[in-house]
């Protein structure tokens, strides 16, 4: 339903692994002192989950509310509204992207007419001093300084924020104007795009299933800029499904770890150090963003669940 927009980009595998911090922000993250330190992992509301049922397997993803609110609102309507049952990613170039959606002048597989108002972008937003903001690194090639916000990887400029182009970051797809994103969206696979920061409404990311996106029939990047002509040529969509409107045992548990806990950082300052007796040249402390995501994981099954379960 909306027309692609067409970018070229390096190929690189398709990763989702851990999140990082800049060496000169010791101060800036380091933990607040409390009574109780900050939990390490959180737990995935389900009512922010949205489930994509392929022909491949299952993918999730999770919504920005708090970044891309008008954007996040009318995904959730059309997945409420069974838009994207049926529908297919009908572009699809490796190691770039995947956008699924109505291609222009193909009819709804329910057969009813859509019509679906542009949506004002969200390219950026003010920032909000009391997010719980993980910093990454001072002058970034992109940005001033990158650092993840509730999980998300963001750019920040002066008192301006947005989310980064990184591999399964999802956006709205859109014409040349800013404001005609509508139905399609598109899931960032391989190198990240990242001139495209500040130029999409970002809106999502895939926390769930990214591997069944790289079984997606791919189309030619030099034909049609990826587009596949033959609708049963290309992955489908079989049905798409808030996390909270599934019943207890379809949904997944994920938790994802909280970027202000000692763990986290541990983390990132063991990968800018790069400590392992594997690495001979120890690099420049430097830390790629959207290399190192922050982790999600399956919740474990504890004891006493267990038992309940069985």
């Amino acid at each position: 339903m909306k027309a692609y927009f067409v970018i070229s980009a390096l190929a690189l595998s398709f990763a989702v692994i851990c999140g990082s911090a800049s060496a000169n922000a010791a101060t800036v993250n380091a933990p607040a002192a409390s009574a109780k330190a900050a939990e390490t992992w959180l737990d995935l509301p389900q009512q922010d989950l949205v489930y994509l049922e392929l022909s491949q397997g299952v993918v999730v993803l999770q919504l920005a509310d708090k970044f891309a609110p008008a954007h996040s609102q009318r995904f959730r309507q059309l997945v409420k509204s069974k838009f994207y049952d049926g529908l297919t990613f009908y572009r699809v170039i490796d190691q770039y992207v995947l956008q699924a959606g109505l291609p222009e002048g193909e009819s709804h597989p329910s057969g009813k007419a859509q019509s679906w108002p542009a949506i004002k972008a969200e390219f950026t937003w003010p920032v909000r001093n009391t997010d719980p903001y993980f910093l990454i690194e001072k002058n970034d090639v992109y940005a001033k300084e990158t650092g993840f916000n509730q999980g998300f990887p963001v750019g920040r400029e002066g008192n301006e924020e947005w989310l980064l182009n990184c591999a399964n970051m999802i956006s709205m797809a859109r014409d040349p104007g800013p404001y005609t994103g509508t139905t399609d969206f598109a899931i960032m696979q391989g190198q990240a795009p990242r001139h495209l920061d500040r130029n999409m409404s970002m809106f999502a990311r895939v926390v769930y299933g990214g591997e069944w996106l790289n079984l997606m029939p791919r189309g030619d990047r030099n034909i049609d800029s990826g587009v596949i002509e033959k609708a049963a040529a290309r992955g489908v969509i079989v049905k798409a499904t808030m996390g909270n409107e599934l019943a207890q045992n379809k949904q997944i548990p994920l938790q994802m770890m909280n970027t202000q806990s000692s763990e986290f950082e541990e983390k990132i300052a063991k990968h800018r150090a790069r400590d392992s007796e594997f690495f001979h040249y120890k690099g420049l402390g430097k830390v790629d963003i959207c290399y190192q995501q922050v982790p999600v994981r399956l919740r474990p099954v504890t004891a006493s669940a267990a038992k309940t379960e069985n």
